[in-house]
């Protein structure tokens, strides 16, 4: 066991001696350092086009341009509001108004009732009987 032991101990030592070596990471050559160099200012660019980053400057300037714009008032917004409420909502229904979609409801309501309930026969016992009949002979292939 201590043989074991004295192995393990070499092993991490070596490790660690392997380790502090030159690490392109900590330790980078001129080559390395250029590349890196190269590779930050393309990864920057890009990452500004396609994700929306802005610089401060750009940042400030939206903020300003933004606080140049004038709110709208409650009474604006209150007006706005009303004016939407004011445009059909469904478009299957014409006119949009709460009492269209009434009308509506009511003639949908009618065309239902006027079509018969399937299945009727199934409330009777002579309908349950006759239902366990077919049933039993789809089982059995008759």
């Amino acid at each position: 066991m201590n043989k074991l032991l004295v192995a393990l101990i070499a092993g991490a030592f070596a490790s660690v001696v392997a380790a502090q070596g030159t690490n392109p990471i900590t330790n980078p050559s001129e080559k390395s350092k250029e590349k890196q160099k190269e590779v930050q200012s393309t990864t920057g660019a890009a990452a500004a086009s396609t994700t929306g980053a802005q610089t401060a400057k750009e940042q400030a300037q939206n903020v300003k341009t933004s606080k140049e714009v004038t709110k709208m008032t409650t009474a604006e917004k209150n007006k706005a509001i009303k004016e939407v409420n004011k445009t059909p909502v469904n478009p299957e229904n014409p006119s949009g108004s709460v009492a269209g979609t009434a009308a509506q409801q009511q003639m949908n309501v009618k065309d239902s009732k006027a079509v018969p309930k399937q299945n009727t026969e199934l409330k009777t016992k002579e309908g349950k009987k006759q239902l366990e009949k077919e049933l039993q002979n789809k089982s059995t292939g008759q």
